[in-house]
């Protein structure tokens, strides 16, 4: 079935659920085609879940009237015209008070306008890069994990995982995405991975959308890296994978959060990644609250979940018990205002917290060894 069939689907069971009730729409502009569509997908199937959820209790209460909730997407095609054409439409169309997304693509060129808008409209986003902060933004959050913020703890306990393995220094090279999460992540990992005592080797830089990596990956193995540090979601960077074991690559990788095992393995065989370092969050502890969204995940898209529907189910129902709270489906000023107050609740599987003015909030990130199928070690 084709997304914008699943998407259908998912809004007319939804409608109906609520057909007599008044309706508030938030905007998703989303990855929806092209080689980054399976991205997407997955973010758009975690938003489809918290509607369902929402819907099916009677919608959302604000200013004693219920509300029925309608996502409203738009295909962004990971291009940044093109995100910043979804997001203009959202607004001067459909009067979003907020829009949702996942990647930087969508984010940066949305946030240069957002604000200014009539209506204007909270932008809650997944981008990990420190420029979305910087952008003295009112109406900015970040639903994700800051790689700025992260990244010192988490190298330190990388280096010290390898003392107690008895590793020797080890040296780290970088296959980087062409886009602000790519540099943010590498910059600090790089930075702190220094700190930590550990060596840089070389960088290769790739374009979003890349599926020939053999180049960029033959020069970067000529520095003889023990590892490579792969920002970059499942589907991107398995071929990367494969690609560099075809090559003569025996190190280990290291992968950042948007990418889990699990759904690794449905691009590239286990194998060819067993031994490699993963970051992992409160979403990796399997808790009840994540049990429970796997169950409702599973109902509405058939697949298994991944960090990204996660994401997309969190930021949903973070703008929506911000609209509860500030008693306003519309003042993009007043949900804004709510959003640090609901953090609390159970929705908010990924463990985001500490939201500040600027937009930024803070998590805790750990590495994970995944050793064989079906077997994970957190060392934290």
């Amino acid at each position: 079935m084709k997304l914008k069939t699943i998407i259908h689907a998912s809004l007319l069971s939804c409608s109906t659920t609520l057909a007599m009730a008044q309706t508030v729409q938030i905007g998703v502009p989303a990855i929806q085609s092209g080689t980054m569509a399976q991205y997407g997908i997955n973010f758009v199937n975690g938003v489809n879940t918290a509607l369902q959820e929402v819907n099916a209790a009677g919608g959302i209460k604000v200013g004693g009237s219920s509300y029925k909730v309608e996502a409203v997407y738009c295909d962004t095609q990971a291009d940044s015209a093109k995100s910043a054409a979804c997001g203009r439409r959202l607004s001067s169309q459909n009067k979003v008070a907020a829009m949702i997304m996942a990647t930087s693509i969508e984010t940066f060129p949305i946030i240069g306008f957002n604000a200014t808008s009539n209506p204007p409209f909270v932008v809650v986003s997944s981008s990990a890069s420190n420029k979305l902060v910087q952008a003295n933004n009112p109406l900015v959050v970040r639903y994700w994990y800051n790689t700025y913020s992260y990244m010192p703890g988490l190298t330190a306990k990388f280096a010290q995982t390898f003392k107690n393995e008895g590793r020797k220094s080890s040296k780290v090279g970088f296959m980087q995405s062409e886009d602000e999460f790519g540099k943010a992540w590498v910059d600090t990992f790089s930075e702190g991975w220094k700190k930590a005592g550990g060596q840089v080797g070389s960088l290769s830089t790739w374009v979003i959308g890349t599926t020939d990596f053999y180049p960029q990956i033959t020069s970067l193995l000529r520095d003889k890296p023990d590892l490579i540090g792969l920002p970059g979601a499942c589907p991107a960077i398995a071929p990367i994978i494969k690609q560099s074991r075809e090559l003569g690559f025996t190190g280990d990788f290291i992968i950042d959060l948007a990418c889990d095992p699990d759904e690794l393995g449905k691009f590239v065989k286990a194998d060819l990644y067993k031994n490699t370092y993963f970051l992992g969050s409160q979403w990796n502890l399997d808790s009840a609250s994540v049990k429970r969204f796997k169950e409702q995940y599973a109902k509405v898209s058939k697949t298994d979940p991944t960090v990204i529907s996660a994401d997309g189910y969190g930021q949903m129902m973070w703008v929506l018990k911000a609209m509860e709270k500030a008693g306003t489906t519309t003042d993009a000023a007043k949900i804004r205002q709510s959003m640090g107050e609901v953090l609390a609740g159970d929705w908010n599987l990924l463990g985001i917290s500490n939201l500040h003015a600027n937009g930024e909030t803070v998590a805790n990130v750990f590495p994970r060894r995944f050793l064989d199928a079906g077997k994970m070690s957190n060392l934290d």
